[in-house]
């Protein structure tokens, strides 16, 4: 009886990761999230590391390190929410950024959807189109490209070509979005 108790808390408490691949550099993802997060004045954590990346040359793999850059929510209804993010080089020349997010409560979510909007809406440029130059130094047919687009669609943004600059339906965590916790 007291295992079935643990279990269903522990799933209440469910973590979700969500990873996409971006046009945008880590330092603009990282202080798209933490000027969310200032204006509401929660505490956060900063954490830096490295992560093994693959590099493919010529015909065989070499693993290389990616400096990581990270912030983690300490406080607030979003505690727990974790970003890492890192760039890294995949051929010869240019570099893929990518994120990882840590979501408390998964990402359907209403919370984390609603940030997951104003982080997009924060950013410099759109996080699933790159320049034609950008594509060509990377690999312009890579998959990268239209898995980018499919990642934010499935989230409910709108990709369509003129969709940018984006627009969060409602303010930044009102009143009534902290009522639902």
């Amino acid at each position: 009886m007291v295992l079935a108790i643990l279990l269903s808390a522990l799933s209440m408490v469910r973590r979700n990761t969500l990873d996409f691949e971006l046009s945008v550099t880590p330092v603009e993802c990282i202080r798209s999230l933490r000027t969310l997060c200032d204006e509401k004045g929660w505490k956060l954590e900063r954490h830096e590391g490295s992560r093994l990346v693959d590099r493919f040359a010529i015909i065989m793999p070499m693993a290389q390190t990616a400096r990581t850059l990270g912030l983690r929510v300490l406080d607030g209804p979003l505690t727990g929410l974790e970003l890492t993010t890192w760039s890294e080089v995949r051929g010869s020349a240019g570099a893929v950024h990518l994120t990882s997010w840590i979501l408390p409560g998964g990402s359907g979510h209403p919370q984390i959807q609603h940030l997951l909007q104003h982080w997009v809406s924060r950013l410099p440029r759109c996080p699933w189109r790159w320049t034609f130059g950008e594509r060509s130094k990377i690999g312009y047919l890579l998959p990268t490209w239209k898995k980018s687009r499919k990642s934010f669609t499935a989230l409910g943004f709108n990709t369509a070509k003129g969709a940018w600059p984006y627009e969060a339906p409602a303010p930044w965590l009102s009143s009534s979005d902290l009522e639902e916790e």
